[in-house]
C-alpha cells in the first residue's frame, strides 16, 4: 500500500469517525434531549422541589432521601441530582441510584433550603387556635359539631412556653414573637423525632410540616421524648435569647420587616435542620441510534462526502512533495549534488522540508566544491617549487649547473617554504576538525600585542614600515596566549607584507561593552569589496606576485580566522583600495 493510499485512509477515517459523531451528537441528540428535559422540568419541576424540600424539613437531614430521588426520577423520566450549593459533595444522584451511567445536568439549578414557611407557620397556629377556641364552645352548628368529632390537633406537649424575660415590653402576639415560639416549637419536634429514633420507636421524621409537626401516634409511641426535647429547647437560655435578637431586629427594617423576618427564621432554623442543597436535571438515558432523523442524516451523508473530498486533496497534496523529495535524496546519493526540489512560497511544513533538503543539498555542493578547490590549490602550491628543486637537482646531477653555496642555500630556502606550507595545511585541518589543542588562561592582550610588534620590529623597519602601537592599559582576555599570539603574528606580517615603504602599521588595544578589542590597521594597497569576501578562504592572496618574494602561504589569515572562532571571538576585516586595511579581534574579556 503506497505512502498516498495510506494517508488517505488515514485522513478519511478519523474525518469520517470524528465528523460523523460529532454531526450525530449535536444535530439529532443534543437539541431533542435540551427540549425534552426544559419540556419535563416545566412539568415537575414545581413538585420535585416541594417533595425534597418537605423530605428535609420533616427529617432534618438528608439520610434516606435516595429512595425520593429515586421515585421522582422514575415518576418524571429526569436524571435528578442533589448536591450542596459548592457541588463538593453529591447527596444523591438518580443515575447512581438506578445504576446507569451517570448522565450530564444542566447548568441551571434550584436551591432547596429545607425551613419551615413562617408564613404558613403563623396561618396553622392561628387556625389551630380559632378552632380549639369553637369546639370548646360547643357550638350547635352541625359542621361544627361534625369537627368536633374529629381529632383535634395536638400541641406539642411539654411546651408551656418561652421564658417572658426574653422580650421585655414587647407583646407575645407580635410577629417575631411568634417566630421565635415557631422556630423553638419546630427545634423541639425534630430533638423528639431522633430521641424516638435512638429508641427504635419510630423513623425519625415529623409526621406533618406545620404545627404541631408530631401527631398522635408520635406523641403516644415515647411521651418521655417530647417532655425532655421540650425541657432541653426551653433550657437552651443563650439560643433562644440569640435568636429573639435577630428576629427582633427586623424591627429596625421598616418597610421590609416581613421579609426580613422570614429570612431570619429561615437562616435560624437551617441551623438545626438539614442543610440547603441545589437540584439539577438532566436526561435520564440517550435515546437509540433509530431515533435519528432523516434530516441529521443527510446532514451526516453530505459531510462524509466532504470529509472524503477533503482527505483525497489533502492525500495528493501531502503525497507528491514526497515523491519529489524521494527522488531528490536518491539522485543526491548518486553524486548529483545539484539536485533541488521545487517548493514554491507555501508557507507549510512541507514547503519547509523542500527548502531544508534543498539547504542541505547546497551545503553538500559548497563543500565538495571547496574540497576541489583544495585539492587544486595544495597542488598548485606545491608544484611550482617541487619542479624547481627537481630541477635544479638534475641540472647538478648532469653537471649543467655549478654547486654554489648560494644555489644551496636558495634549495634550502624552497625546502623551508613547503615545509611552512605543510605545517600551516596540519595546523588548519586540525583547527577544522576541531582537534587543536587550546588551553586557555587569563592573559593581557595588551602585552601580547607589544610582544608580537617587538618580534616584527626588524622586519617592518627593513621593509621601511613604521609600526606604532597603541595598548594604554591591560585587557585581560581568557585566551591561550600561544594560539592567541600566533593570530596577531599573522595579521601582523600580513599587514606588513602589503605595505609599500614609507607606510604604517597601528596596532590598538581596548575594552568595550562587548569585551577585548584588537584592530591592526595598515595604509597598504588595500582591497575591493570581492576581494574582502575571499580574504580568508585558502591559499588566497590580494596580490599573488608578492607571494614568492615573501614567502606567504595563503593559509595564515585563514589559520588566525578559525582559532579566534574557536575562542568565542571574532575577526573581520575593512578594507578600502588604495588606503588600507583594518583587521578587528574581538575576544571575550576575564
Amino acid at each position: 500500500m503506497s505512502f498516498r493510499l495510506r494517508i488517505f485512509l488515514l485522513v478519511l477515517v478519523v474525518a469520517v469517525t470524528a465528523i460523523g459523531a460529532t454531526a450525530y451528537l449535536t444535530i439529532s441528540l443534543t437539541y431533542r434531549e435540551a427540549a425534552r428535559v426544559d419540556a419535563a422540568r416545566d412539568r415537575h419541576e414545581a413538585a420535585i422541589v416541594d417533595t425534597i424540600r418537605a423530605f428535609g424539613i420533616r427529617n432534618g437531614q438528608w439520610i434516606g432521601i435516595d429512595g425520593v430521588v429515586s421515585e421522582l426520577s422514575a415518576s418524571t423520566g429526569l436524571h435528578i441530582r442533589v448536591e450542596t450549593p459548592d457541588r463538593l459533595v453529591v447527596v444523591a444522584d438518580s443515575d447512581v441510584l438506578d445504576k446507569r451511567k451517570v448522565g450530564p445536568v444542566q447548568l441551571l439549578s434550584r436551591q432547596v433550603e429545607p425551613a419551615p414557611d413562617l408564613d404558613r407557620l403563623i396561618t396553622a397556629a392561628a387556625d389551630q387556635v380559632s378552632m380549639a377556641a369553637a369546639l370548646a364552645a360547643g357550638p350547635q352548628d352541625p359542621l361544627l359539631r361534625k369537627i368536633r368529632g374529629a381529632r383535634a390537633p395536638v400541641a406539642t406537649p411539654a411546651m408551656p412556653g418561652l421564658p417572658d424575660d426574653l422580650f421585655g415590653p414587647i407583646p407575645r402576639g407580635e410577629p417575631d414573637a411568634q417566630a421565635l415560639y415557631q422556630l423553638a416549637q419546630y427545634r423541639a419536634a425534630l430533638t423528639t423525632t431522633r430521641c424516638m429514633a435512638d429508641r427504635g420507636a419510630v423513623s425519625p421524621a415529623l409526621a406533618l410540616t406545620t404545627p404541631p409537626y408530631l401527631d398522635a401516634g408520635q406523641l403516644a409511641a415515647e411521651p418521655s421524648c417530647a417532655t425532655s426535647a421540650t425541657g432541653e429547647v426551653l433550657g437552651d437560655r443563650a439560643w433562644l435569647a440569640q435568636r429573639w435578637r435577630d428576629l427582633s431586629r427586623c424591627r429596625l427594617a421598616a418597610a421590609a420587616f416581613d421579609e426580613c423576618l422570614a429570612n431570619e427564621f429561615a437562616q435560624a432554623a437551617l441551623e438545626v435542620s438539614a442543610v440547603p442543597v441545589e437540584v439539577y436535571f438532566g436526561a435520564p438515558e440517550s435515546p437509540g441510534i433509530g431515533e435519528l432523523s432523516r434530516p441529521a442524516g443527510y446532514a451526516v451523508a453530505g459531510v462524509i462526502v466532504v470529509a472524503a473530498l477533503g482527505t483525497a486533496w489533502i492525500a495528493r497534496r501531502v503525497s507528491r512533495p514526497v515523491r519529489l523529495l524521494t527522488g531528490a535524496s536518491l539522485q543526491l546519493a548518486a553524486g548529483r549534488l545539484d539536485v533541488r526540489v521545487p517548493h514554491g512560497n507555501v508557507a507549510d511544513e512541507l514547503a519547509a522540508l523542500s527548502a531544508s533538503f534543498n539547504s542541505m543539498a547546497e551545503a553538500l555542493q559548497r563543500s565538495e566544491e571547496r574540497q576541489r578547490r583544495l585539492i587544486a590549490d595544495v597542488a598548485h602550491e606545491l608544484r611550482t617549487p617541487l619542479s624547481n628543486l627537481r630541477g635544479y637537482l638534475e641540472g647538478l646531477a648532469d653537471g649543467v649547473i655549478e654547486p654554489s653555496p648560494e644555489l644551496f642555500a636558495s634549495l634550502h630556502e624552497e625546502t623551508l617554504l613547503q615545509r611552512r606550507i605543510l605545517d600551516d595545511l596540519q595546523v588548519l585541518a586540525l583547527a577544522e576538525a576541531g582537534d587543536l589543542d587550546y588551553a586557555p588562561a587569563p592573559a593581557d592582550l595588551a602585552e601580547l600585542t607589544e610582544a608580537a610588534a617587538t618580534a616584527h620590529r626588524a622586519v617592518a623597519a627593513n621593509a621601511g614600515v613604521e609600526l606604532v602601537v597603541d595598548a594604554p592599559e591591560p585587557v585581560v582576555v581568557h585566551a591561550d596566549p600561544d594560539r592567541t599570539r600566533q593570530v596577531i603574528g599573522n595579521l601582523l606580517s600580513n599587514a606588513i607584507r602589503y605595505t609599500d615603504a614609507g607606510g604604517r602599521v597601528e596596532m590598538r588595544v581596548r575594552r568595550d561593552a562587548q569585551g577585548a578589542l584588537l584592530t591592526v590597521r595598515d595604509t597598504g594597497v588595500g582591497m575591493s569589496p570581492a576581494e574582502v569576501a575571499r580574504v580568508f578562504d585558502r591559499f588566497w592572496r590580494a596580490d599573488p606576485a608578492r607571494q614568492r618574494a615573501t614567502g606567504g602561504s595563503g593559509l595564515g589569515l585563514t589559520i588566525a580566522h578559525r582559532i579566534v572562532a574557536d575562542q568565542g571571538g571574532t575577526l573581520s576585516v575593512e578594507s578600502t583600495p588604495g588606503l588600507g586595511t583594518t583587521f578587528t579581534v574581538r575576544l571575550p574579556s576575564f
